[in-house]
């Protein structure tokens, strides 16, 4: 499973991806399950633009729940882990109070709002925590294709290499910071 987290101002957010759509021609709410890889890349190069920082955040190991354990309640706790991991490793690098939005489409409304409260006590009484359907957000948009590009990184397809070399100049860069859920932040890739 993977989670991408974007600093980025809504307006900017949305400049991409009109800039995007006025480019490929694309409709819709832009996610990365949908696109090509020239779109993809086009996406790529206009976050590295942006200057939006990026933390994605891979559970790798803790993807097989343990044994007689519901799948369901398993997947709930690794994607809230990995939300707070992410959002914790983030708000240290956002000046000031700020406000997290969270993709409200993956879960049932009782799920999500426990899992906005544990966000919230994160956050603080000074900033916001907010549940929005990612059609609305350009972020949120911008954060689900990051997110599946680094989830098909790291399948071994044949698909791989070309996804990986999309993603390369912003780890390179360090725009884009890959944290390993239990292990934090992993390490630039080599040259």
């Amino acid at each position: 499973m993977t989670l991408a987290g974007i600093d980025i101002e809504e307006d900017r957010a949305e400049a991409l991806i009109a800039r995007f759509r006025t480019v490929t021609g694309y409709h819709g709410e832009v996610k990365g399950s949908r696109i090509d890889f020239a779109e993809r890349a086009l996406l790529f190069e206009l976050v590295k633009d942006s200057e939006a920082k990026i933390s994605i955040g891979i559970a790798i190991s803790a993807l097989v729940p343990e044994k007689d354990a519901d799948r369901g309640d398993h997947d709930i706790d690794v994607y809230a882990a990995l939300l707070e991991d992410v959002v914790g490793a983030m708000l240290p690098e956002i000046p000031g109070c700020d406000s997290v939005i969270i993709d409200d489409g993956r879960y049932g409304p009782e799920t999500l709002a426990a899992i906005r409260a544990d966000i919230a006590k994160l956050v603080g009484p000074c900033g916001t925590t907010q549940l929005e359907h990612s059609h609305r957000l350009a972020g949120l948009q911008i954060a689900d294709v990051i997110a599946n590009t680094f989830f098909n990184r790291a399948l071994v397809t044949e698909r791989q290499g070309r996804i990986a070399a999309i993603a390369a100049p912003l780890l390179e860069s360090g725009q884009i910071k890959l944290r390993v859920l239990g292990g934090g932040e992993a390490p630039p890739p080599a040259d």
